[in-house]
């Protein structure tokens, strides 16, 4: 074969062969940049879902939120993340185990205020102040030892306790002590106590019954009655 024909055949061999590697660098360049280019659309495409995403959880807590209300809270009977029911009175949370007495007083009161709503009518009573903290008092001095003077039964007063910090059952035996005062009944030590469950505890002497249907004298019963039925003209009028 010619020399001629042999540099041709080489040089074009050459010149496919750089054509090639031309071609498929090419293409391996072009397939990276797709491949970058498509790795980008995926994280752009995943930051928006994401923010999509958080947009609509803002947005339906916003909607879930309950709004403020206006005024202040007396009472507010919740459960707490272990379902356990809590009390809060006047805005301040309470220790119910055991209650203390003034916070149950103030809890008795309040539910004094929703009677009329509980059984059906619309007028509520007047709503008890909230019960002030009672400062301490120093203890007295000791004085010199001295015969103690003799008080006659007749000069010694009850003291009497604001009415706003009595139970429903200690204003009721109020009236009622001042019912017994002058009524054939005085002497039988009738009197009414709070059980532990929030109802009414009747004692006459040292017997004791569990309300007053349970009491077997009926005047007694009467004139239970007649204090409660004188409480209720009094505190709840017109219910």
């Amino acid at each position: 074969m010619p020399e001629g024909i042999i540099r041709i055949v080489i040089g074009l061999v050459a010149l496919i062969a750089g054509w090639a590697i031309g071609f498929f660098d090419s293409k391996l360049r072009a397939d990276k940049k797709i491949k970058q280019a498509e790795e980008k659309a995926q994280l752009a495409a995943q930051q928006a879902r994401g923010e999509a995403e958080r947009a609509i959880l803002m947005a339906r807590t916003t909607a879930s939120a309950p709004p403020a209300l206006p005024g202040k809270t007396l009472m507010r009977l919740w459960l707490d993340p272990a379902e356990r029911l809590a009390l809060d009175l006047d805005g301040q949370a309470v220790d119910t185990t055991p209650i203390s007495e003034s916070n149950r007083k103030r809890l008795l009161g309040l539910l004094n205020v929703m009677r009329p709503w509980i059984e059906g009518k619309s007028t509520p009573a007047s709503i008890p102040p909230t019960p002030a903290p009672r400062p301490a008092v120093p203890p007295p001095s000791p004085a010199p030892s001295a015969p103690a003077p003799v008080i006659p039964a007749a000069a010694v007063v009850k003291e009497e306790k604001p009415v706003a910090t009595l139970s429903i059952v200690e204003q009721i035996d109020e009236i009622l002590q001042a019912r017994l005062a002058g009524s054939p009944l005085a002497g039988r030590g009738i009197r009414l106590m709070q059980s532990p469950e929030g109802g009414a505890i009747v004692w006459v002497g040292l017997q004791k019954f569990a309300g007053v249907d349970e009491v077997t004298d009926p005047e007694v019963q009467a004139i239970i009655r007649a204090a409660t039925a004188e409480w209720e003209k009094k505190y709840t009028p017109g219910m």
